[in-house]
């Protein structure tokens, strides 16, 4: 065997014996933390080492080119490419940032040992190539971290969106009649996304009466007052009558201590009222049991 001089003659030359000890790292690291689920839990042996081999495949042909230890040198974009996309797809397959980091950051371990094989005549050729390898890598890490980083916020934003769609359901009580039963704080964001689906509900629905229900809002001030009244008057706006029902006694005094006007709002206190003050609206009573209407 001819004697090897650069780290992509020796990934060419052994890299059969570097995936086998890149994945038996990986599979080593996966494992260290407690309470953290391993690589081969949350993706194939299989599918791990094509991403092994793939981006070995991608750095072999990097490490080729004189600019090695550069990774804004165009050779590298190809690396980059593979290990944003394999980050974003760890990020929403749930591996942890310290794992997604990890898949390139193990690459330097398993490497070494062949550097040390292969360069050990020439020390200062190891200790070269060795730096260059550590820089590169380093690099490729932070690479995988900033697009893990970024996907997770997305994923977050995602979930927000959702959990707030499920907080606020818009459910057809009877004809022409819908109920949103409001649930948490409510701050200017909410009530926006308050506003636009009790509007959508109305439409939809062709709704002539709402009844929007705080009996889960835990906080009731001046600012979350105004929120109301904004989205009784859109609905208004569509002709819509709205019921507003569920505002607790301690509310009820803190709204009054603050002088808070709530006179052009329909209230009721409780849910069952305001349902049945909706029926009467919309022309129709709920018969006393053991009465037939």
């Amino acid at each position: 065997m001819a004697k090897l001089s650069t780290i992509a003659e020796l990934m060419k030359e052994k890299q059969v014996e570097i995936l086998d000890a890149w994945l038996e790292v990986i599979d080593r690291e996966s494992g260290i933390s407690s309470g953290m689920q391993r690589t081969d839990q949350l993706m194939s042996k299989e599918a791990l080492r094509v991403e092994v081999k793939s981006l070995a495949d991608a750095l072999t042909l990097a490490f080729s080119a004189e600019d090695y230890d550069n990774l804004d040198a165009p050779q590298f974009e190809p690396s980059i490419i593979l290990l944003r996309e394999i980050s974003v797809s760890r990020a929403r397959q749930g591996f942890t940032p310290s794992q997604t980091a990890m898949f390139a950051m193990s690459l330097k371990s398993a490497i070494l040992q062949f550097m040390q094989q292969a360069f050990q005549g020439d020390p200062i050729r190891l200790n070269n190539e060795t730096v260059k390898m550590n820089v590169i890598i380093d690099r490729l890490a932070m690479v995988t971290f900033e697009a893990y980083a970024l996907t997770r916020e997305e994923v977050i934003m995602e979930q927000s969106r959702s959990l707030l769609d499920l907080s606020t359901p818009v459910i057809k009580l009877w004809d022409g009649v819908v109920i949103l039963p409001l649930v948490g704080i409510i701050d200017t964001p909410r009530s926006q996304q308050i506003i636009a689906a009790l509007l959508k509900g109305i439409v939809d629905n062709q709704a002539q009466v709402a009844v929007l229900d705080v009996t889960g809002v835990p906080m009731m001030d001046t600012r979350v007052a105004q929120h109301l009244i904004n989205t009784v008057d859109a609905a208004r706006m569509l002709g819509a009558e709205v019921v507003l029902t569920g505002i607790s006694a301690d509310s009820a005094q803190t709204l009054v201590r603050l002088n808070v006007d709530l006179s052009s709002l329909r209230t009721s206190g409780l849910l069952k009222n305001g349902i049945k003050d909706a029926l009467h609206i919309m022309g129709m009573e709920i018969a006393p049991k053991g009465i037939a209407s």
